[in-house]
């Protein structure tokens, strides 16, 4: 994600977001079917490259990759990588093909 451009807009840097998008229900194990949005945004200015939404994933969680400060220790820090790396390098694509 280092290899981010600047903003063509304003210059600024351009950070990941992750948002909920679709919840798909939970078993009786406690699984959890979710698919989740994601885009780079802006620091400074605020806009936004091109969403892009996952697949069904089954405990996803975000705020355990190596894109986000690690907040829940359920899954294994690579599980949520391989989870989450197809979908972030395609929103890293669609901001850096922005024309300036």
């Amino acid at each position: 994600m280092d290899d981010l451009k600047p903003c063509p807009f304003c210059g600024g840097k351009g950070k990941l977001s992750f948002k909920d998008y679709a919840f798909g229900g939970q078993n009786c194990i406690g699984d959890r079917k979710k698919k989740y949005r994601l885009q780079v945004i802006c620091n400074k200015c605020r806009s936004r490259g091109k969403p892009i939404i996952t697949e069904w994933l089954i405990n996803p969680d975000p705020y355990r990759t190596d894109y986000v400060v690690p907040a829940y220790p359920y899954m294994t820090l690579e599980n949520q990588n391989a989870m989450f790396a197809p979908y972030v390098r395609k929103a890293c694509e669609a901001w850096n093909r922005r024309a300036k």
